[in-house]
């Protein structure tokens, strides 16, 4: 598992590849960006690995049944030998949804009222399934932080790792946690069985999750004096892959609202226990 982590900041900017939610590109050098297309994610039921506090809420009560929302569990779940369904999207060609370089992006406006120079410079038509997902990921971007969080998107490892640093102290170290991709053959839900589990770390952490646009964009949100906590955890599937998934413990759940997909998932309270889930691969876990 030791694959999974990266912990210098130097060879994060150098090795780290992050996944989908984006695009492939059809180059065109002359901006360096090209005219690129938002492919399409291959799975069954729209993902809720990454509701955390303050995401999950208010979902109608036939959203427990979406498949997406099979990745809460709590650290008692995690124990050798339990086996639990589990959902993992598959997303096509994992390679073409890593940071460009941040010169080749930042002179791209993540601005809804550039919307509609935006769609002009990608080739997009306003009424596009792509235009749709730019404009519901810059919403997200430009949303008021909830309080006593904080939060930013991001479009290159280096303002990604600037950030990180801010929180962790600028002399940190900035390490990535991230779940392994699965292969086309493996079903989006299925039961896995616990083979191993390692604690990553407990105390600051920064939660990044992969936003649909051109080219990649992360939200990323910190939680101010919240306790949490990050395992590896190794797991084997029905039909034989392992995974190793990273899964993102939320310790004090006593001010959550209680009809949080995660306590009705898990049959909770606020407050009676953590919650956590597991992430996909194209979402990662950001630790000192």
């Amino acid at each position: 598992m030791g694959k999974e982590f990266v912990c210098c900041s130097f060879l994060l900017l150098l090795c780290v590849s992050i996944a989908p939610g984006n695009v492939a590109p059809s180059h065109t050098e002359d901006d360096g960006v090209g005219v690129l297309r938002l492919p399409e994610q291959k799975q069954e039921g729209r993902s809720t690995s990454h509701m955390g506090m303050g995401m999950g809420m208010g979902m109608e009560e036939d959203d427990l049944l979406n498949p997406g929302a099979k990745v809460f569990a709590t650290i008692k779940d995690i124990q050798v030998g339990k086996t639990m369904p589990i959902y993992f999207p598959y997303v096509d060609d994992p390679t073409s949804f890593q940071f460009l370089p941040k010169h080749k992006t930042h002179h791209i406006p993540l601005s809804s009222e550039q919307l509609p120079q935006l769609l002009r410079f990608f080739s997009f038509p306003p009424d596009s399934h792509q235009a749709l997902a730019m404009e519901q990921t810059l919403k997200i971007c430009e949303m008021e932080a909830p309080k006593g969080e904080v939060q930013g998107c991001f479009t290159s490892l280096e303002s990604l790792v600037d950030f990180a640093q801010g929180i962790f102290g600028p002399d940190s170290q900035v390490g990535i946690v991230r779940s392994s991709m699965i292969s086309k053959s493996t079903p989006l839900l299925q039961n896995y069985t616990v083979a191993e589990s390692k604690e990553i770390t407990t105390g600051k952490l920064i939660a990044c999750h992969n936003e649909p646009y051109p080219y990649a964009v992360y939200y990323c949100h910190f939680q101010l004096g919240s306790v949490n906590k990050v395992l590896m955890v190794s797991l084997r599937g029905d039909n034989g892959d392992q995974v190793d998934a990273a899964f993102l413990c939320h310790m004090d759940t006593s001010t959550w609202s209680a009809g949080h997909i995660g306590f009705r998932l898990l049959r909770l309270k606020p407050g009676d226990s953590e919650i956590c889930h597991f992430f996909p691969a194209y979402d990662m876990v950001v630790v000192p």
